[in-house]
Formats: structure tokens, sequence, C-alpha cells
């Protein structure tokens, strides 16, 4: 359903989409992070719920929060809102939106990424590749060796 803000509803959609494709994109490595012992995973599932505690309340006191985004996603999307006005208390609350969004699409994301890292198949794949890798470098490396004019 489309509001009667509908430029807002659609830089925010494509700000979203565009969050969520940088967080899935980066490093395994960095993904890495959410199951290390020093944060639990349980971290960002309160956070999320305390996004959508927020989100029910009536006043906008913790909305504050997004205006760097909200800053960013007006350049960005070369949005014409003022602040404080009706239009900018909406793009809050879609960002707050929006970020509830991104955070369970990561947490879904990395859920997939520990199932898959943790079933047979997948392991057995990533080593056959690792091999492959390997024995195709010291293949390659004695080939130069025995082709070198030197």
């Amino acid at each position: 359903m489309k509001s009667r803000f509908a430029d807002i509803d659609e830089a925010v959609s494509a700000y979203v989409a565009n969050e969520i494709s940088i967080e899935k994109n980066k490093e395994l490595e960095e993904l890495i992070f959410f199951s290390s012992y020093t944060i639990k995973f349980d971290v960002f599932k309160k956070a999320t719920q305390k996004l959508k505690k927020i989100l029910r309340q009536k006043l906008p006191y913790e909305w504050h929060i997004w205006e760097e985004d909200a800053a960013k996603v007006i350049e960005i999307y070369h949005l014409d809102i003022s602040h404080g006005s009706e239009r900018y208390t909406y793009l809050l609350k879609a960002l707050l939106k929006a970020q509830i969004q991104i955070n369970e699409a990561v947490m879904g994301h990395f859920i997939g990424l520990c199932k898959k890292a943790h079933s047979f198949e997948y392991i057995e794949s990533r080593a056959e590749q690792i091999y492959r890798l390997l024995f195709d470098d010291i293949e390659n490396e004695s080939v130069c060796k025995t082709s070198s004019p030197l």
C-alpha cells in the first residue's frame, strides 16, 4: 500500500534493497562477527525487537537516531523534504521500518550461511575447490619451471 508520500516510499525501498545487498555481499569473515564469542547473535535479535517497540510508540522521541540516515537518503534520492515537516517525520519512521527489514534480512542471510557451512555437501564441495586450486597451482608451477629457458 502506497502512502501519499510515494517519492519517499520509493526512495526508502531503493535504500533498503541497496543496504541489504551490501550486507549480503560482505566477506564471510565480516559476517562471522555475528557468531563471535564476545557478541552473541541474540544481541541483534534483541536490537531488532527494540526497534519494533520504538515503531509501536506514538511519540517519535527516539526517531532522531535516524537523522543521519535521513540526510543521506534525502541527498542520494534528491527528495524535497524540509527538516521538521510532516514529510520528514514520515521519512524517519520509514527509515526505522527499513532498519528492521535490513536487520531481519541480514539475520536470515547469516542463518542461511551457518546452515550451509555446516552441511556436509557444502564442506565437501569447498574441499574439492581448495584441492583443485592447490593442485592446479602446483601443476602450473612445475610447467613454468620446466618450460623456462633459463
